[in-house]
């Protein structure tokens, strides 16, 4: 597999663009992290001033599912839960450990690992370059089971790359891919899920980096079919990667279609109601209807996290670069309210 090489140079700098070939690795140890003085930073900044986490969701009309490994150096976490659309039903499960204890990422997004482990939880996120594909294992002390691989081969998915600025010093790099056909089985309430079976398109986010102290996102994925059986996939946000260059994106049959800036329109006191999504060159016009949510808040001495994540449907339009007007109509999706400190 052909990449564009390590990501900090020999001169301790992040490279920075949307790239067309994959970064081998983070090497997040040789950059020259400054403070906003442009003094040399400590090493107690440089240890517990990298953040880093992967995201695996599946979407269909039988099962909506989403997992996340999360290293935060001071905290690590893990959590998954399930979503019946049909009967709404709702599951989800959370860990965490002081210090990361128990959490390892590698930093090869595109053949490296990310596992976490507390007492007899263990979840685990593989990559592989080729075949392109992500494989996620999850087995909890309460007889949950996940085993679940994420094809980016058939239909051959462009990733979107990405990496940025932060802040006054620090860098993002990002790996995003929607609407990649997953198999594999759930093990839910006595219950064995086949995923392939049900029809489950998948979302992946790899990021890493030495992230704003204070930050704030928006963010919204989609993955389904359209009328023709055509797999559209979507992937926007505002709040974290817009500084030059943007994440902002979405796929038809695999293919990377991009776009520019995008607003998020909701009510803050209420997520639940309607939210409309708008690009600002008229190629994106959507509406999201929630259905349910995860949660995550922590508010410690030197961490914090306000994080919402929702799960509904998409309506509306996509208009591709070559001008086709894609419709969705009902195609479901997560959004994303994030507030962190770290």
């Amino acid at each position: 597999m052909r990449t564009s090489g390590r990501l900090i140079n020999r001169q301790g700098d992040a490279r920075f663009g949307v790239f067309a070939e994959p970064v081998s690795e983070v090497n997040f140890r040789d950059y020259d992290l400054r403070t906003p003085m442009d003094r040399r930073a400590n090493p107690l900044t440089r240890r517990f001033g990298f953040n880093q986490f992967q995201f695996l969701g599946g979407l269909s009309e039988s099962l909506v599912f989403g997992c996340a490994i999360i290293d935060i150096r001071f905290v690590g976490q893990a959590f998954l839960y399930f979503y019946e659309p049909l009967t709404r039903r709702f599951a989800e499960f959370s860990f965490r450990t002081p210090l990361a204890i128990g959490t390892h990422f590698d930093q090869r997004p595109e053949d490296g690992s990310a596992t976490f482990e507390s007492r007899d939880n263990r979840f685990a996120m593989t990559a592989t370059s080729e075949p392109r594909q992500r494989q996620l294992w999850v087995r909890l002390a309460n007889g949950v089971e996940v085993d679940a691989v994420f094809d980016e081969e058939q239909p051959r998915i462009d990733p979107m790359w990405i990496s940025t600025r932060a802040g006054a010093s620090g860098f993002v790099y990002a790996r995003k891919t929607a609407g990649a056909p997953v198999s594999g089985t759930v093990r839910w309430e006595g219950r064995t899920i086949d995923l392939a079976e049900i029809g489950v398109l998948g979302h992946n986010d790899w990021s890493a980096g030495f992230m704003r102290r204070d930050t704030f996102w928006n963010w919204a994925c989609l993955a389904g079919r359209l009328a023709d059986e055509r797999i559209v996939g979507l992937n926007v946000s505002c709040g974290v990667n817009e500084t030059g260059y943007s994440e902002n994106c979405f796929w038809v049959n695999g293919a990377l279609h991009r776009l520019g800036p995008v607003s998020f329109e909701y009510d803050r006191r209420d997520l639940m109601k309607n939210w409309q999504l708008r690009d600002s060159n008229n190629r994106l016009d959507l509406e999201f209807t929630p259905e349910g949510h995860h949660a995550e808040k922590v508010n410690a001495l030197v961490i914090a996290t306000n994080f919402q994540q929702l799960f509904g449907r998409y309506r509306g339009t996509l208009r591709t670069e070559g001008g086709e007007t894609l419709e969705l109509q009902g195609q479901l999706g997560y959004a994303e309210r994030h507030y962190a400190k770290w």
